[in-house]
């Protein structure tokens, strides 16, 4: 049975993941691990909209051309997904040799580990941490040395108040290595990247006022290879896709 521990918007993505191939064969998308985590819950997929799973899907596909580029780019990298709910991805993106952490609350982690919703593999692994702003992972990372790390936040700031993604952006820039690189989307206030040289994020909020964080700057398609190209673009255009589908954008950055 599904826990109130896990999200509505988790359950709807996996749902979406789960449900693609016969729902939404045109998007070319399968997922055969979110079809057996979904068969093993209590969850009735007609009661979730068919635009809101269609659009929760085509994101997954934005996001998951722009970690499928990091992996090919640094095969023995290191991925942190931030506040990951039911994900699935390790399963679609895995090479053999990726390293891939989930970090979710503790009633969450507690969950899926309950229910073994986790991936069998000793290079995939689901910890607890209090909040995705919290300091304690991000001075573990310290450890790691110079291991080519990619953070994913799909979801986890999407929703969440200025003053808790500002907390998040700005502890992470304090401590995360140059070359992190870091995937998120965001609602509103929208985080933007100003169409200037070298610009770098900005959170406004409802006052006016302007929050900048000059060590994290866009990955832009001239730095790219061809394939993250293409991927960028199709993550830029998931908004203008669905308008009216509070799809959020997303963006993919690197600390300088």
């Amino acid at each position: 049975m599904i826990s109130t521990a896990v999200s509505r918007h988790a359950v709807l993505s996996l749902v979406g993941r789960a449900e693609a191939r016969v729902r939404f064969p045109d998007l070319g998308f399968a997922d055969p691990w979110a079809e057996a985590m979904l068969a093993s819950l209590d969850v009735d997929p007609a009661g979730f909209d068919a635009r809101a799973l269609r659009t929760s899907t085509v994101r997954t596909m934005a996001v998951d051309r722009l970690v499928r580029d990091y992996v090919a780019r640094n095969p023995l990298g290191l991925v942190i997904a931030l506040d990951a709910g039911l994900c699935t991805r390790f399963s679609r993106v895995d090479n053999g040799t990726l390293r891939w952490v989930e970090l979710d609350p503790p009633h969450l982690a507690e969950f899926k580990c309950a229910h073994r919703l986790g991936h069998a593999s000793d290079r995939h692994a689901v910890a607890r941490c209090c909040s995705i702003a919290c300091t304690g992972w991000m001075d573990c990372l310290r450890g790691a040395g110079d291991v080519p790390t990619l953070l994913i936040a799909e979801g986890a700031l999407a929703r969440q108040p200025p003053e808790v993604v500002d907390a998040f952006l700005t502890r992470a820039s304090l401590r995360l290595a140059p070359g992190t690189e870091l995937i998120l989307d965001h609602e509103a206030p929208p985080l933007r990247i100003p169409p200037r040289s070298r610009a770098c994020l900005e959170l406004p909020s409802l006052d006016g006022s302007v929050a900048r964080y000059p060590r994290l700057r866009p990955f832009c398609e001239g730095d790219a290879s061809t394939a993250l190209g293409r991927a960028l673009r199709d993550a830029r255009r998931v908004p203008r896709l669905y308008q009216d589908g509070g799809a959020p954008p997303v963006l993919h950055l690197r600390f300088a």
